[in-house]
């Protein structure tokens, strides 16, 4: 399941059934205006990791290997079996969360 809808379900259990749609409308942007400054979850680190670990793949230096990664999973599965690899991209995910968080916010 996507991380959209991982937290618009959270978000939904907490709200009452007979909303209209303007309440819904100033609930949706008030969850996005918060949504904007939160701390990025572990999932969404763990996406852009894997994102970035897919799309540096090819690239690995120093690794002697007839290995392909066929998706972002194999890749990160892969990448696990090498010490700190999994570290250093999530490392880099929440920079760059971080980055675009201030980016969005100024």
């Amino acid at each position: 399941m996507s991380i959209l809808l991982d937290e618009a379900n959270v978000y939904e259990r907490g709200m009452d059934d007979d909303l209209t749609f303007q309440t819904v409308r100033e609930l949706a942007g008030t969850a996005y205006m918060a949504g904007r400054s939160a701390p990025p979850t572990d999932a969404e680190v763990e996406a852009v990791a894997k994102r970035l670990c897919w799309n540096s793949c090819k690239k690995w230096d120093g690794i002697e290997s007839d290995y392909v990664a066929k998706d972002e999973d194999d890749a990160w599965d892969y990448a696990g079996e090498i010490p700190g690899f999994h570290e250093e991209y999530i490392r880099q995910a929440e920079e760059m969360l971080e980055i675009a968080r201030k980016a969005v916010n100024e």
